[in-house]
């Protein structure tokens, strides 16, 4: 009798528990709500006014006397210059998308069957490109394509003639490509280093041939991965704005360059029209995948370094030969312009000239001594420290609330709010950002700039968190409720502190993806100090002074030393890790 009462629950009144879940209700309604305010003002309202701008006859929307009109949307289809300009753009994409992936999948193949220690080499060879800044990598590939660079110069010393890719389609195309690649290398990646080795030696051992496995039992296995990856390259390349911007040159007009160009006349209607065009074009793709796949997937995160040689040894072979082959043509496209920015920042003539004349380091001190590189270095550091604080804080709310619900259309609700601004092309948020902050008169301030820039970082830091407390232990938190502890205090002393170095994770990307931005910071910014990208943005139309190259070279030796330091502290966890743990992990 006495077993029996032990046994028995203690019950529990339903009042009680009702009580208990309307509290937990109420919390969760007065955490989101800020965070769907911040969503419905500076996305939903920036969306929402471009699509008014481009439904009215010149562009000025009056909500007081609104007028409708698609006259914007037909001249799309029916002007022959914005129908040259819409080709243009979709064939940059395609072209991009097919090299890209011709080039991604050989390479994340190959490095996928290497050992640990290999692969992890190659892959920071590959990170480097991946987290130097875009405007970076463009000056680079600028002065590699341009008549004084080194392409030329060796053409011209074969005798080939001039070889100017600078203002051309093709330039456009490999800029558009270098920028690609690491996305589309890292989603592979990623998806192969997943593969259960043993279903592939399975197929083998029952009789199938390597071709016959690689088609029937690889391929499906990465299939999730390989058209993520397309769709997610696709997207940039349809949206770009900065390579065919500075690569292509006033002839070769994009959608995104023809936008920008219409805003700074103040001609909306048909470059809201645009992008609206863009983005309707962005979500059948994105749609369609999902549909097929069941998930999307962006390559920004941890990358696991695993190859599968841990289980199967590694043979060489026509494929992998050739894959090898390919694997070394790409690393040595991502990572030379990298390396090109170094002697271009040490000649002692005040322009920039390759081979360099001379040796100085004058440059270098200008870039601290000066406010012309000071004030948007000091800039870039507040806006991105203010972002990465606001990208946590908003994904740390979306994730709790996400996986306290139990209603799947809710998941599905806050899911589609946090990733919509990744696939939103980047110059219809940027013109609807800069609409909607004019009118707030938040134009030209930092507190702007870093709302802005939060609305594309919050979604990476939201996917790395939300990812961390998935995989967290639920049982820790309910005994810190059986002990007494508030919700509130066990959520930051129980679930917090346990995902401390994802949070560190989610902080950085958020202040890299800020401090990489350029094409929001270049419609909100009107005061004289411009954030660093948007400042070499300019240079890169102006004229390329010496103090550029300086920048870029400490940026890339910045990333360099920062992935050693992170390669290092991981060696080391590893080496004091038990194998167990290791293998279970």
């Amino acid at each position: 009798m006495a077993a029996q009462q032990m046994t028995t629950p203690i019950a529990v009144p339903a009042r009680s528990v009702r009580r208990s879940r309307a509290g937990a209700a109420a919390v969760r309604i007065a955490l989101l709500a800020p965070v769907i305010i911040f969503y419905l003002i500076f996305f939903v309202w920036p969306i929402l006014t471009v699509v008014l701008r481009s439904l009215s006859e010149d562009g000025r929307f009056d909500l007081a006397s609104p007028t409708f009109s698609l006259d914007a949307y037909l001249q799309l289809f029916q002007d022959d210059f914005l129908l040259r300009v819409e080709w243009r753009t979709l064939l940059l994409a395609v072209n991009s998308t097919i090299i890209t992936v011709l080039l991604a999948f050989p390479t994340a193949y190959f490095i996928s069957r290497l050992k640990r220690r290999t692969a992890t080499l190659l892959l920071l060879l590959i990170l480097v490109p991946f987290w130097i800044s875009i405007v970076v990598r463009l000056f680079a590939v600028t002065s590699i394509l341009s008549p004084n660079g080194p392409i030329n110069q060796l053409s011209l010393l074969l005798g080939l003639g001039e070889f100017n890719l600078l203002y051309t389609p093709a330039g456009t195309l490999v800029g558009t490509v270098m920028y690609l690649l690491p996305y589309m290398v890292l989603v592979l990646y990623a998806g192969m280093v997943a593969v259960d080795g043993n279903l592939l030696l399975a197929a083998r051992t029952l009789g199938a041939s390597p071709t016959r496995t690689f088609f029937s039992v690889y391929l499906p296995m990465i299939r999730s991965s390989l058209m993520s990856g397309t769709l997610l390259i696709f997207i940039l390349g349809l949206g770009f704005f900065l390579v065919p911007a500075i690569l292509g040159g006033p002839a070769e007009q994009t959608i995104s360059v023809y936008i920008q160009q219409q805003i700074d006349i103040f001609q909306w209607a048909v470059a809201s029209a645009m992008g609206i065009l863009l983005l309707i074009a962005t979500l059948i793709c994105y749609v369609g995948v999902v549909r097929v796949t069941g998930e999307f997937k962006t390559g920004v995160g941890p990358v696991q370094v695993k190859g599968v040689s841990g289980d199967q040894p590694f043979r060489w072979s026509a494929p992998m030969v050739a894959s090898a082959v390919v694997a070394f043509v790409t690393i040595t496209i991502l990572v030379l312009p990298v390396l090109f920015v170094f002697p271009l920042s040490i000649g002692e003539t005040g322009t920039v000239v390759f081979p360099p004349r001379g040796f100085t380091l004058q440059w270098y001190a200008q870039v601290f001594t000066t406010a012309t590189w000071l004030g948007p270095i000091g800039q870039s550091l507040v806006v991105g420290l203010g972002t990465g604080i606001l990208s946590v804080a908003i994904a740390l709310v979306l994730a709790r609330a996400m996986l306290s619900m139990t209603s799947t259309a809710g998941k599905a609700i806050v899911s589609g709010l946090a990733f919509a601004p990744l696939i939103t092309p980047a110059i219809l948020l940027a013109i609807g950002e800069y609409d909607v902050q004019l009118r707030l008169g938040m134009t030209g301030t930092i507190i702007g700039l870093i709302l802005a820039h939060t609305v594309i970082a919050a979604p990476l830091a939201f996917a790395i968190i939300l990812a961390a407390m998935s995989g967290a232990d639920r049982g820790l938190e309910a005994a810190a409720w059986t002990l007494g502890a508030s919700r509130t205090r066990a959520f930051w002393t129980v679930v917090v502190r346990g995902i401390i170095p994802s949070i560190v994770g989610a902080f950085v990307i958020s202040f890299v993806t800020s401090w990489d931005e350029v094409v929001l910071a270049l419609f909100l910014q009107t005061g004289p100090t411009k954030t660093l990208p948007v400042t070499i943005y300019k240079y890169l139309e102006s004229g390329i002074v010496p103090t550029v190259p300086a920048v870029a070279s400490l940026l890339v030796t910045a990333v360099i030393v920062i992935l050693a330091i992170r390669g290092v502290v991981s060696a080391i966890r590893r080496k004091n890790t038990p194998p167990s743990t290791q293998e279970s992990s």
